[in-house]
């Protein structure tokens, strides 16, 4: 008998970010050294405003490749979770869009991300938001 997945709680969610958070660093690094060629060497300047919107790009890309394909960043898949659209089909790319926006806001105030321990379906905002769940699957599946 196969078991259904539930909603994620919060240290589950915390976990995997942590994982996702190793990674990103990495990606940030490799995209600071692409700039490097376009600077004669030097570091960039972060207070331009193009440097700034290319930053808050990468972490987009990673986010939205995973969940647009699987639901799955490499931490979410570590701790079986998968995000997916509330009706249980794959997630679209505007809610991908949505929920990377709502995520800035909810990690930013730290009530977005703390919701989902006093909602009945332990929805954070970004869920709420862009219309998706994010799930654990249990072990055997």
């Amino acid at each position: 008998m196969a078991l259904s997945p539930y909603p994620a709680g919060l240290t589950r969610r915390l976990a995997a970010a942590v994982y996702d958070l190793f990674l990103l660093v990495g990606l940030w690094l490799l995209s600071g050294m692409l700039l490097l060629p376009f600077h004669g060497g030097h570091a960039v300047d972060g207070q331009n405003l193009w440097v700034r919107l290319y930053f808050l790009f990468i972490p987009y890309l990673f986010f939205s490749w995973f969940w647009l394909h699987g639901g799955q960043t490499l931490g979410m898949k570590a701790w079986r979770m998968q995000l997916r659209n509330h009706d249980g089909g794959p997630v679209r790319w505007h809610q991908a869009v949505i929920r990377y926006v709502a995520a800035w806001l909810s990690w930013l105030s730290i009530v977005g991300m703390l919701w989902c321990l006093f909602d009945s379906q332990r929805r954070s905002l970004q869920d709420i938001a862009s219309r998706t769940e994010l799930v654990v699957h249990p072990r055997g599946d």
